[in-house]
């Protein structure tokens, strides 16, 4: 039986291109699932939408502040986030059948935090960002964080979307 992989990936927010050499600053921090070749099965984020999950409406190029909610969101197979060469880092290597334990404990964090409605904070910088909901994410999966290699700052990534007793009710096998 193959091993799968709980990553920890930091999406770039910023890219800069100055004098040839690319600057990365801000981090989107997400969870994917990867198989022993190496393929991205699913990935986990706290994205911005609007009410319920709605798709948000962009006016002009300009997302309507405030109007934002965060909501969890898996993503099967590898999206527009993931790349190999960003920051990553190993938070849980186990069989199928470990692996699935945490994804069912990740399932009832989102289900839990797409409930409460928490508004996306302006700006996004602060409060119950993506970030947050990586924490919140990989606590209820019963998973510490990791540091990388080449770690980005990433704001409120210590910040938690759900109270500590139900985190570990979550977590609880």
């Amino acid at each position: 039986m193959h091993d799968l992989r709980l990553v920890k990936v930091q999406t770039p927010a910023l890219r800069l291109r100055l004098f040839g050499v690319t600057r990365w600053f801000g981090a989107h921090n997400f969870v994917a699932l990867i198989d022993s070749a190496g393929a991205v099965k699913l990935e986990m984020h706290g994205i911005a939408r609007g009410r319920d999950g709605a798709p948000l409406a962009v006016y002009g190029g300009v997302i309507p502040f405030r109007r934002e909610y965060i909501w969890g969101e898996v993503f099967a197979g590898r999206s527009g986030f993931y790349d190999p060469s960003f920051p990553q880092g190993d938070l849980f290597v186990g069989s199928p059948s470990a692996i699935e334990t945490r994804l069912a404990a990740a399932r009832a964090v989102r289900s839990a935090v797409n409930a409460r409605q928490i508004r996306y904070p302006w700006p996004a910088l602060l409060g119950a960002n993506s970030n947050a909901y990586y924490a919140t994410l990989i606590a209820g999966m019963g998973l510490p964080d990791v540091a990388v290699a080449r770690q980005l700052w990433a704001p409120s990534s210590g910040r938690k979307l759900l109270p500590k007793q139900v985190l570990a009710d979550i977590a609880r096998p």
